[in-house]
């Protein structure tokens, strides 16, 4: 098969398809109408129809490609665990579509957040003074019984104003690291 043989099929049957294929109850007379169906009027329709829908499918299926590849598509994207240095580097590649709900992006918990911190009262007691420690000295404690309270008591209130005076230093200090800390809005 050459190729002109070729060209001339590949014409016949492009010029001969039918789309709408016709049933075997579309020649017959079957309509109200008095008038009867010619087959090759009908079989003429359709191709006509066909050549007709063809070029529109295959044109319709062109723009639907070119808009799909051709426009841009916008992405939301959030972020939610931001730090400043993330926020400076979208700024940097998305300057113009970055979008910010807030002013700042970043405020210190201190402003934003309030606290009330209590201590066990007897961190705040006289029994963790210096002067109620003292006082608990006995220069002659050595020769009281091993099971007397007075033998043991100053240790037990410096181990006591120790815990207290730790807690409270971890505690403050921790405050004001966590003031100091940025609150970055997304």
């Amino acid at each position: 098969m050459n190729i002109k043989n070729l060209f001339i099929w590949l014409l016949e049957h492009i010029y001969g398809y039918n789309v709408f294929l016709p049933d075997e109850d579309d020649y017959n007379d079957n309509d109200d109408s008095d008038e009867p169906v010619d087959p090759a009027v009908t079989l003429k329709h359709q191709l006509y129809s066909t050549r007709l829908y063809i070029p529109l499918l295959i044109i319709t299926l062109y723009i639907l490609t070119f808009v799909a590849v051709v426009s841009p598509q916008n992405q939301s994207i959030s972020v939610s665990d931001i730090t400043p240095v993330l926020f400076n580097e979208l700024y940097r590649d998305h300057a113009d579509t970055l979008s910010c709900p807030c002013s700042t992006i970043a405020v210190p918990y201190g402003k934003i957040v309030s606290h009330m911190i209590s201590f066990h009262p007897v961190c705040s007691s006289t029994y963790v003074s210096k002067e109620w420690i003292q006082a608990l000295y006995l220069s002659y404690a050595s020769s009281l019984l091993v099971m007397d309270f007075r033998t043991t008591a100053k240790s037990q209130f410096e181990l006591l104003a120790a815990f207290c005076s730790i807690s409270q230093e971890t505690v403050f200090q921790s405050l004001v690291d966590v003031e100091n800390e940025q609150f970055v809005t997304s």
